[in-house]
């Protein structure tokens, strides 16, 4: 398979735990996952060694079927629950570099991922066109609960006593004159998100500014994490917000399989 390489180990470190560690590796870049021929390869391994390694990491939780691929293997959901809980962000900077281009570039607009960290919402990752003017969030940034789509897109989902808790630990500041500062408006309006399917926000922030976001959803429909795009707000919400929202819709998909994980 094209872009997986032998990752035989030497000697010296040939040991049961590094294959297991070697397989996680292999298959951490491949959202679809892997086949156990592709890993009996990529491993340089007999087949009833890498048969073995798969059934331990199957039991483990390790490793999980792949539900976008038949007879292939992805990250489990006790690794991914690792990931997830760690302050380091750096993988999730990987792994959504490339949707995040193709949106960008399929948009000309700035694509983001952001995420919801305990009561704040911040940036992950974001990727700009490559055009004159350019958009960029800087990861980390946290993202105002009443005046950014992210935030609204991941509120719309959540209990709404946790919902709550965030908006109360966030003092409502007025950006601009369209800023929702009313808390029975603000709900109102993040409650309109799940219907219409993604949030907007216009000039709440930034005059002249507009993001859109749609939800990526946990297997059980839980949310934690949000791709959208920024821009001028003729740009987002213009001639071309219907291309806009189509190519948003299917980086949601992308990122959903790369980061399917059940919330705890």
């Amino acid at each position: 398979m094209a872009g997986i390489s032998s990752m035989a180990a030497s000697e010296n470190r040939d040991t049961p735990l590094e294959r297991y560690m070697t397989t996680l590796e292999l298959l951490a870049p491949h959202a679809d996952g892997l086949t156990q021929s592709e890993l009996e390869r990529a491993l340089d391994l007999p087949k009833a060694s890498v048969n073995r390694m798969v059934h331990v990491l199957l039991d483990s939780g390790l490793i999980a079927p792949s539900p976008g691929r038949a007879r292939a293997f992805q990250l489990g959901p006790r690794i991914l629950h690792l990931l997830h809980g760690a302050n380091d962000t750096s993988w999730l900077e990987r792994i959504s570099a490339r949707p995040l281009q193709q949106l960008a570039a399929a948009t000309e607009q700035s694509a983001f991922l952001a995420r919801l960290y305990e009561t704040e919402i911040r940036s992950v990752n974001c990727v700009a066109p490559d055009t004159t003017v350019r958009l960029h969030i800087v990861p980390g940034t946290v993202m105002p609960p009443h005046a950014s789509a992210s935030a609204k897109a991941i509120l719309s989902y959540l209990p709404p006593e946790l919902r709550d808790r965030i908006l109360d630990a966030h003092e409502p500041e007025a950006f601009t004159s369209r800023t929702l500062t009313d808390r029975t408006e603000l709900v109102e309006d993040i409650a309109r998100v799940p219907e219409r399917g993604y949030s907007i926000e216009c000039g709440e922030h930034v005059y002249g500014l507009a993001s859109v976001a749609r939800p990526i959803f946990g297997p059980s429909g839980e949310v934690r994490y949000v791709v959208g795009l920024t821009g001028p707000e003729n740009s987002i919400l213009g001639p071309n917000k219907e291309h806009n929202l189509a190519a948003l819709a299917e980086a949601s998909e992308k990122l959903g399989r790369m980061l399917t994980l059940p919330m705890t």
